[in-house]
Parts: structure tokens; sequence; C-alpha cells
């Protein structure tokens, strides 16, 4: 029994010891490991746009609008990281229309609304298979005229008669309007028509060959002006004399002359000089914008559009005109009807940017 007790005790001290000589920690609670933080998964890389080349059907060499789209594609070249763009000289606006008709997916282009209403309806449409797919992306330059003269006995329209005029070529679009408004004078049949571009008039004028030309002026929107470069030539012959039409008379016609779009512009008394034009004129305007055929890559027109927006105020250093390129008149249209580009139109309105009517604004 002695044995049994004292082999007890021993086993009972041999056990302290045991646990005595075990690690401290060996009698804590375990240690929870955390589960390891799931690694995020790498955001991909976006897949970089393939270059892709555009080309500006931009009017005549001079004019401009085919400056102000040298601006442009210079400033796409340097702002956008896969669009590239080549400015191509054409014989005039409608000539940008036809390249583009033939090839919409690869042209920007000048367009104006004379070009877009006319083309699309009779009877001047037939040769364009009445298009009507261009659409607007934003302001370009100013094609504000008016009827000018050397002879300062010219002041009234009934001062015509007899007269040779110098207007647009015969098959141009603009010109239906020149002579609407001379029938509503009621000189069409008593005076004498030539015919050629804007370059052309100012030659015949200076050559004696016209007593009257229709000629444009540089118009920055709303209402600066200054002669220009056509009328700063004819100058360096003698004084320009300026003939102004009626703002009511215009917008008669354009109610009610199908396809007449010529806007009326009010050009204050010496705007343009005060010598020989004291009191106020009311001159024309076939204003010019940037757009795109309705076929064109939405994408490409988006860029574009975002390129042109964000060079806003960098224009005037081009050219005279470009002053009136900002953020108050870029995001503007040519007609009341909504005929924005879908591209453009998204541009805008992710932007919060509304489009407005050229012509309400120059009211």
């Amino acid at each position: 029994m002695k044995k049994k007790k004292l082999l007890a005790l021993i086993g009972s001290i041999c056990l302290v010891l045991a646990l005595a000589a075990l690690p401290l920690g060996a009698c804590a609670p375990a240690e929870v490991t955390p589960a390891p933080t799931p690694t995020p998964a790498p955001t991909p890389t976006p897949i970089p746009k393939p270059i892709t080349p555009i080309k500006i059907a931009a009017g005549r060499v001079g004019d401009s609008w085919y400056v102000l789209s040298e601006a442009l594609a210079y400033f796409i070249n340097k702002n956008s990281e896969w669009l590239r763009a080549t400015v191509v000289a054409t014989p005039g606006i409608t000539a940008c229309y036809e390249i583009t008709m033939e090839k919409p997916n690869e042209y920007i282009s000048i367009v104006t609304p004379l070009n877009s209403t006319r083309m699309a309806m009779e009877p001047w449409g037939k040769p364009y298979d009445y298009y009507d797919k261009m659409r607007y992306i934003g302001v370009s330059g100013s094609m504000t005229w008016a009827w000018v003269t050397f002879d300062k006995e010219i002041k009234t329209p009934r001062d015509l008669v007899g007269k040779t005029i110098s207007m647009g070529r015969e098959a141009a679009l603009r010109t239906p309007d020149e002579q609407a408004i001379l029938k509503e004078w009621g000189v069409l049949d008593e005076v004498r028509l030539i015919h050629g571009g804007y370059g052309g008039a100012m030659g015949a004028l200076k050559d004696g060959l016209a007593d009257v030309a229709c000629l444009t002026f540089d118009h920055i929107y709303p209402a600066g002006f200054s002669k220009g470069p056509l009328i700063t030539n004819l100058e360096t012959k003698g004084p320009i004399y300026y003939i102004g039409m009626d703002p009511d008379m215009m917008e008669r016609l354009r109610n009610e002359e199908s396809g007449f779009e010529t806007m009326s512009v009010r050009v204050p008394p010496g705007a343009l000089d005060p010598k020989t034009q004291p009191t106020e004129l009311w001159a024309g305007a076939f204003p010019t914008f940037f757009g795109a055929d309705e076929r064109m890559d939405e994408d490409i027109v988006y860029e574009v559009t975002r390129v042109l927006y964000e060079s806003a105020g960098k224009f005037a250093t081009w050219h005279p005109q470009g002053a009136h390129m900002t953020e108050d008149w870029i995001p503007t249209l040519g007609t009341v009807k909504k005929e924005t580009h879908l591209g453009a139109q998204k541009y805008y309105d992710e932007h919060g940017i509304e489009v407005k009517y050229l012509g309400d604004l120059l009211r």
C-alpha cells in the first residue's frame, strides 16, 4: 500500500515537472491565423484605338473656312491619340459635299445650310441625287456678304438699272438667292449679269468689267466686322461703297421663296468704313460649319467634336474669323431643325452643352 502511494506521488511529481518544462505558449489558446486578403483582379488595360486617318474637305485655299480647317487638322493631330487629319482643297463648298457623298466614311466637310437645303430639293437636287445626309458638328468661318461698288452714286436698288453685276457662278447654289433679291427689287430683267466666284467678282469689279459685285467681308460673330482681303484689295484702286438690303424683305424671302437661305446681318454704321458706310448696312450671310455625313462613324465625329470644342479660343491666330470659335459659338448649327451629327450630339449631351441655331444668336 505504501509502495502504491509512493508510486502515485512520484508520478504526480513527474507530471508537474513535465508540464513546467513546456513553453508558456503551449498552455495558451492557439493563435488564429487570418485568412489571406484576396488579390484584386488587375484592371484591364484599355485597348488603344488604331491610328485612323480622316480628311477635311475644305474649299478653296485662302478661304476663311479653308484656313480654319487647317487649324482644326492641326489640333486633331496634336491632341488626339488616334485620329489623324489631312486637309483637302476643293473647287468650292459644293465640291466638299460631292466628295463627302462619295466617301462618307473618310471625310469631314465644310457645310452651309444653303447647300444642305438646295441639294435635297427640286429643282437643284437632281444632280446630287437629292442628297440630305449632311449633319452639323460645329461652327466654322462666316460668309457674310454685301453688294459693293466703286460708284458712290449707286445707293439704292433702282440705281442698279442698266448696270453690270457680278454674282455667283450660274451653277452655284448661292446664285438663286442673289437672283431672288434682284427679282424682289424689281431689277433682275434690267441688269446684265456676269458670273464667277468671289475672287472672280473682285477681279471683274477691279478691271471695270462689272459695276457692282457680290463680295464677302470678315464677320466675327456676333457683331465684329472688317473689310477682309477682297475689299482691301479693291481699295488699292479706290474707295468701296455698299448697297444694303431690307431685312424685312429678306425674312419674307426666307418664308416664301423655296430654298432661300440667306440670313440677314446688321452691320453698324461705320463698322466697315466711317466714310463710305456711314449708316447701318443690312448684309447677307451664308454661314459655314464643320459637318459630316450621317454615315460617318460616331466615334470619329465624337473625337472631332471633342478636339474642336476643347480648342475653343485658339483659332484666332489662324484667321480673324477664328475669334468667334469659342465655347459659346462652336456648338451652333445652321438650321432650326435638329441636324447635329449623332457623334457630335453625344459629346455635347455628355458635357451638358446646349446646341443652338446660329440665326437666333445673330439677330
